[in-house]
């Protein structure tokens, strides 16, 4: 089967046999974004080295490299002791840091990864950085969030899953453990003067609590979606799994962790209620869904929690994945009749609006389909 690897990336490349004043600096400036607020002579230092680095990096052998960069010394190491067999279909995501050199250091791996024929993407996150730990955690959520949907879309392609935590650093590493036993085939590190691999298995069941999600679903739907709940909603809610952020309360990274792993089994089993005053269902809708798969009845529920969020901003940020949008057949504009988009292209939320309200109608084929209509 071919092979997702994500690996995550530190700062090895730029540090291997650096002296001491250039470690010094890179250690000073390692959370910093912007190469302005750098002062100038250490600026000109900084770049000089980097850019003799990179240059003598990407001219380097398989060998050399290994000892140069963590995350490929993890990597190639991976290459030639795992039974895995290369195939032109592995995919490589590198995992940057919100940082200057975290960006460098991964942008350079990638382009030494794709020079040798590796298909190679880089993902990152705003607010992965150390210097602040409310930013950290608040960049933890939504990089669950997308590393989840990329490794189920990969997943559910026949793809083994596997976990490089050979490089980055400590905080974001000991978190993407745990994320790794659950979600990853195998995860793997190399330990800095070792030569073998360490690997840690997937865990034999799910990080899964059904009863603290169903008990406050409501809550956590309405989180999820990044709109407000008050105290009394998110009381019986464990403080490890929310995180107050000036007042507003959003999942933690555990919290989202747990959502993530867990919201596919409800979601199937039916629609769930509205999450918000502006989603009202009329009485036929229900009855409309009565007969969709569960794979298109999560869909459904996203889409309900998706059709929230933009009704309680005021219907004024778009949300691509719903495309909400008046039906322009004169029959349908005299009944004030709009559609979302449940799935790519096939089915549909058929749906009146009033001001910021929506009444939900049916679920249905998109017009397009034959026979389809409302």
């Amino acid at each position: 089967m071919p092979a997702f690897i994500l690996s995550t990336c530190g700062t090895s490349l730029l540090t291997y046999k650096t002296n001491n004043d250039l470690r010094s600096l890179i250690g000073r400036y390692s959370n910093y974004s912007d190469w302005n607020d750098i002062p100038h002579n250490d600026r000109v230092n900084l770049r000089q080295h980097i850019d003799d680095r990179v240059k003598e990096f990407l001219q380097e052998t398989d060998e050399n490299v290994k000892k140069m960069s963590a995350e490929l010394n993890g990597l190639l190491t991976w290459h030639n002791q795992s039974k895995h067999k290369k195939s032109n279909q592995d995919i490589y995501y590198l995992l940057a840091t919100d940082t200057l050199f975290g960006s460098i250091t991964t942008d350079t791996i990638k382009t030494w990864l794709t020079a040798q024929g590796y298909q190679c993407w880089v993902i990152s996150q705003s607010g992965l950085k150390t210097s602040s730990l409310s930013e950290f955690r608040s960049a933890l959520s939504p990089l669950v969030k997308e590393l989840v949907l990329l490794v189920d879309g990969y997943k559910n392609s026949q793809y083994d899953i596997y976990f490089n935590l050979t490089g980055g650093f400590k905080g974001l590493n000991g978190f993407l453990q745990a994320v790794a036993t659950i979600y990853a085939d195998k995860t793997f590190y190399l330990f800095e003067g070792s030569s073998e691999l360490l690997f840690i298995p997937k865990l034999p069941y799910g990080l899964n609590d059904k009863s603290i999600i169903l008990d406050n679903l409501l809550a956590f739907r309405r989180l999820a979606e990044d709109l407000p709940v008050n105290d009394e909603l998110i009381k019986s809610i464990p403080d490890i799994l929310l995180f107050d952020i000036d007042g507003q309360f959003v999942l933690s990274e555990w919290g989202e962790l747990i959502w993530q792993s867990t919201i596919s089994d409800i979601y199937k089993q039916k629609i769930w209620g509205s999450i918000s005053d502006n989603i009202i269902f009329d009485d036929e809708f229900i009855n409309s869904t009565k007969k969709l798969s569960p794979e298109l009845m999560i869909k459904v529920n996203k889409t309900i929690g998706a059709l929230a969020k933009y009704t309680e901003n005021g219907c004024q940020h778009r949300i691509n994945s719903l495309d909400p949008k008046p039906l322009q057949q004169q029959e349908y504009k005299q009944q004030n009749l709009w559609e979302c988009d449940v799935d790519q292209g096939h089915y549909r939320i058929y749906m009146t609006k009033d001001g910021h309200k929506f009444y939900l109608k049916e679920v249905g084929e998109a017009l397009h389909k034959p026979n389809a209509k409302v």
